[in-house]
Order: C-alpha cells, then structure tokens, then sequence
C-alpha cells in the first residue's frame, strides 16, 4: 500500500514517520519530494505521478494568532488543500486521512464535546478547519477526519516545550487557568493513526473521530504537572513557581475555546483501543524527551 504522509516535517509529521514504516514523505525540503504544500496544483501534480492508496495529510496553517491578520493564507492549507486532496482520492477511490481542531467548537456543554455536536468556531483558525471538515464531507471521499486538541511534543512551537524552556533558563511561569482542554501528545495522535490505518478498509465515506489524550485539565494545571514531572526526571534544574491567571491577563488575536474537552468514545469504539490519560501520555513523552527529542 503505496502510503504519501504530507507535513512530514512538523511535530506530527515527524511522529507519524516514526511511528508508520514506509511511507514516503513531502514537506518543503528534507523529504522524498520537496513541495510548498500551498501550490496545489503542484501538489495536484505530485498525487497523479506518485498514485497514493493513502494520503496523511499533516499540512496545516497552526498559527492561530497569525491567522487573524491572515485568513486568506490560513484557508489556503486548512480548507484549500484538503478539498482537492479529497477530490483526488474521491477520483482515485484512496484513503484520505486529515487532522482537525478543538477549535471549532465554542460553548461549555458540561461533559466532552462528541462528534455530532454543533460546531461555532470564534477565530479564522477554527473557521479555516471547519471549512476544511466540510470540503472532505462533502466529497464523499473514503476519509478520516480526526479532531485534536493541545497536541505538544519535544519539538519547538508548542505550549509544553515552550514552558519547559522558560522553566529551564530558571524564569517563573504565568499561566491561563481557566480553559479547560484535553492535552495531546503528538506520539499519542501517530498511534491512534497507526491504529485506524491497520483498519482502513473499513473506511467507505467520511468519518469524523476525536482522538486526544483522555480526561480534563486547565493549562495551568498541565503547566504544573510539566514542571514537576521535568524537574523530577532532571530534564530542568528546578521546579519553577507557575502562577494561574486568567484570560484576560493574557490577550490574544484570537479567541480561544474555554471548553475544549473531546470524547474519544468513536474512536474506542471503532479500533478497541484505549486512548491514554492526556497525564501518562506527557510521562512517556518526557521519559523519552532526553533521548528522542520526543
């Protein structure tokens, strides 16, 4: 089964080639093929010379701030390139999997937020995702849509590894506390990948999965959790003070979920695995951050 992971260099990108054997890969350099992904009619190119049974679609436009001063660029990856990617695999009859957000949501429900909840996103990022959802759903392709939340990893440009640096040059933290979400480790998210891959012929339309680590927790708490566990495995010198605020002492460009708590049942359900504790899946990444680069 020819396998095509796209983003191959980003934080998941580099946990699905990890985790998945074989697959050949595309990013903007270092890859099998070389490619700004935002070209699509190259990218279109690419899919007809390489005839893909699977394409892993791990391209996004993740900055979320960013996104706000430019939607247009944000619904090029998020909305642009999925719709045709998921025309092409329509043609073809391949396999299209694709990773959404949390961030579509709004509102708190008092439980996790399931599949078939109304979305109402509050920024251009949870817009351009959306979009990027219902051009899939709407092509009828065989795909898989997984939504996530929190998702972190060793690399730079996520919240835990972001914390980890100020908490290791010795700096006190201030910490949002009152959104409340499910934290995803990238390793986390390759997995349950691997997992639904193993069963893709089961896939004949769309279908849409949470797939996050389990249970809920504020930033502020997953901060404090981070710091401990990192002093105690000496990866920082020290347990730095992490102080909670809240939203309104931290602005940003764009509107965040307060609730963003996703209910893994779909995706238990269908493969027979657990998902981890979002708690013990961050243990196994920072026993492995050292070594790995987790």
């Amino acid at each position: 089964m020819t396998t095509l992971l796209l983003g191959a260099n980003g934080q998941l990108g580099r946990h699905l080639r990890a985790e998945i054997a074989g697959m050949a890969t595309c990013a903007r350099s270092q890859a099998d093929h070389a490619l700004d992904l935002s070209d699509i009619e190259t990218a279109s190119r690419l899919l007809d010379r390489i005839q893909p049974e699977v394409i892993v679609n791990a391209a996004a436009w993740t900055a979320v701030d960013d996104a706000e001063d430019h939607e247009d660029q944000a619904f090029r990856l998020n909305h642009d390139l999925p719709a045709a990617l998921a025309e092409w695999c329509r043609r073809h009859e391949a396999l299209l999997v694709h990773y959404s957000t949390d961030y579509v949501f709004s509102g708190q429900p008092g439980r996790p937020w399931r599949e078939d909840d109304p979305v109402a996103p509050e920024s251009a990022y949870g817009r351009s995702k959306l979009a990027g959802e219902q051009a899939i759903a709407a092509s009828a392709c065989r795909a898989l849509v997984l939504r996530t939340a929190w998702v972190y990893s060793a690399l730079p440009g996520n919240f835990v590894s972001a914390i980890l640096k100020r908490a290791g040059e010795g700096q006190d933290l201030k910490v949002v506390a009152d959104q409340t979400g499910s934290p995803t480790w990238a390793g986390t998210l390759a997995r349950a990948t691997k997992a639904l891959l193993g069963q893709a012929d089961q896939i004949e339309r769309p279908q849409l999965m949470h797939v996050t680590g389990q249970g809920a927790v504020s930033w502020h708490q997953l901060a404090c959790l981070a710091v401990q566990m990192a002093a105690e495995r000496g990866i920082i010198e020290r347990a730095v003070e992490v102080e909670p605020i809240g939203s309104d002492q931290w602005p940003q460009k764009a509107r965040r979920p307060a609730w963003s708590v996703l209910d893994g049942g779909r995706f238990e359900h269908f493969t027979g695995k657990r998902l981890p504790d979002w708690d013990a899946a961050l243990a196994e990444c920072l026993e492995q951050w050292s070594e790995a680069q987790c």
